[in-house]
């Protein structure tokens, strides 16, 4: 039974939503806006020139001269949707799941990493494209791009950790007032926040799927069923109040309509598989250096009890990191000393382990291999390194 203040408030969020929906449509009309958000897209994940190349993205040119704000000219791209294919052909699906892989992968650069989003990547706007002989990803249809804040960015990075590497929801309910979903009243109050967490872990269990068995040392990685994830929090936002910012909306429609094509083309198909890597890896660089990422990574290497650092959990830390990304554990540690963050997050640690400095413990490490027997004072020493 809806109390008199709820009704109140489900009036209001249908009054928002329904300016909101307003609001995009007279967004996508505006053409002289869309082609501001493909130059800014393309900056970005062009092949051509963006600074993150690496996607291999084609990104239709504008032209310019031709525009106005009634009509918008850019270039032909040749080319098909990735759910049309040849069932018997089964070369062409493979081509057609990497391109969807390259998505995916992509969407959540941009979700995680650069904060502009292609807010509307449904089966017609994301292409097979034949360029120079070979397939490439196209987007097309700009009408729609998110700017996703940057706290926000760090606080899913967390939420994905928490929920993937520690099963943690209550970490994840604490991390809603970063993601600017919820009023602070309602994280503030006790009796509230035990509901939302209970609230919170009937939602990931109907939403995550655990495999059964995995190997001894490594974090099983659950199915994210978006459909249901979905459905459970449109439940929750009157009870709640949650405040769901356009950007979120549009985030959640993209991810999961990039899910659905994902799982036409292989059933199989687990978007947290792909998510994980990349909220990992920002975790371990911080890139931002934002504290909200920093707590959350010492909270997943720190005993809840002592607090003092659990080389146990470092080491699975590294471990996840090396198994999903296809590296040494060497190498992702030297990816994360790049970093200023990286090196504070290795330095804090091992002065903290030894009551050395990276440096004295690098030198250390050197002298004991030039050595024909080992000091074991030495060795302790530099445990750090054996992780």
């Amino acid at each position: 039974q809806k109390d008199e203040g709820q009704d109140r408030l489900i009036a209001t969020e249908l009054v928002s939503a329904v300016e909101e929906f307003m609001s995009r449509i007279l967004e996508e009309l505006d053409y002289r806006n869309e082609a501001a958000n493909v130059a800014r897209f393309a900056d970005i994940y062009c092949h051509r020139k963006g600074s993150r190349d690496d996607f291999g993205v084609v990104v239709p040119e504008i032209l310019a001269d031709l525009c106005s704000d009634h009509v918008l000219v850019m270039e032909w791209l040749d080319g098909c949707k990735l759910t049309e294919f040849d069932e018997a052909d089964d070369t062409c699906r493979a081509e057609n799941m990497d391109l969807m892989t390259s998505a995916i992968k992509c969407t959540l650069s941009q979700l995680l990493e650069t904060g502009v989003l292609h807010a509307d990547p449904h089966a017609g706007n994301i292409w097979r494209v034949d360029f120079d002989e070979t397939a490439k990803l196209g987007y097309l249809d700009f009408g729609l791009v998110s700017a996703i804040p940057s706290q926000v960015r760090d606080g899913l990075v967390c939420a994905v950790v928490h929920l993937v590497f520690a099963q943690d929801v209550q970490a994840v309910a604490s991390l809603f007032g970063e993601l600017q979903l919820l009023p602070m009243q309602v994280l503030e109050d006790p009796i509230e926040r035990a509901a939302l967490t209970e609230a919170l872990e009937e939602t990931m269990a109907l939403s995550l799927e655990y495999p059964e068995t995995v190997d001894e040392g490594e974090t099983p990685i659950p199915k994210l069923k978006f459909d249901k994830l979905l459905d459970a929090l449109a439940k929750l936002v009157p009870r709640f109040q949650f405040q769901l910012p356009p950007y979120f909306v549009n985030n959640a429609r993209a991810m999961s309509t990039l899910e659905g094509i994902a799982r036409s083309l292989d059933p199989s198909f687990n978007v947290l598989q792909i998510m994980y890597p990349y909220a990992l890896t920002r975790l371990l660089t911080n890139p931002t250096g934002s504290p909200v990422v920093e707590n959350t990574l010492q909270s997943l290497v720190r005993e809840a009890e002592t607090g003092r650092v659990s080389t146990a959990k470092l080491s699975k830390l590294l471990k996840d990191s090396a198994l999903i990304t296809g590296f040494s554990r060497a190498r992702v540690l030297r990816d994360v000393l790049r970093t200023k963050e990286g090196r504070r997050f290795v330095w804090r640690i091992a002065r903290e382990q030894t009551g050395y400095s990276l440096k004295s413990l690098a030198s250390m490490r050197r002298r004991r291999r030039s050595r024909s027997s080992n000091d074991p004072v030495t060795d302790e020493r530099t445990r750090f390194f054996e992780l």
